[in-house]
């Protein structure tokens, strides 16, 4: 029983980790692929969402544990975990927070724009708000 009790803990603990992980990494994304450029899209944004959802877990656990030892890396078994497993959850965050973005009124950017906010300014302070309080739940 408690060799169970510790593997619980340490799911909980990776759990939190990566879905910590993937909303870092998923609201840049999601700004990228919102209001970046086509170069931005193509070379950043795009192949890192698509490559991240498109294989399948067991997988990318296997690239990033394997993987990181053909490069040399010595990663541990849970932090290739958390690697694997964060960006995977920081591809699928993004798309989310991507929905949530477009949700908002194109007015609201315009508006923060006349007031003499820099879209950066704009997207962080009148944009991010919004979209994280409907994409949260």
């Amino acid at each position: 029983m408690p060799s169970l009790l510790m593997g619980t803990l340490i799911s909980i603990e990776l759990a939190l980790a990566f879905l910590g992980l993937g909303f870092i990494v998923g609201i840049p994304l999601a700004i990228g692929e919102v209001y970046g450029n086509k170069l931005v899209k193509s070379l950043f944004v795009l192949p890192i969402v698509e490559f991240f959802r498109s294989i399948p877990a067991l997988v990318l656990l296997f690239l990033f544990y394997f993987g990181a030892s053909f490069l040399q890396l010595n990663l541990s078994p849970f932090v290739a975990a958390l690697l694997a497993m964060g960006f995977r959850s920081a591809a699928y965050q993004s798309q989310i927070f991507k929905g949530a973005i477009k949700s908002i009124d194109i007015g609201q950017m315009q508006a923060a724009r006349s007031l003499g906010m820099t879209k950066l300014k704009a997207i962080r302070y009148i944009i991010l708000p919004q979209a994280l309080r409907i994409s949260i739940p």
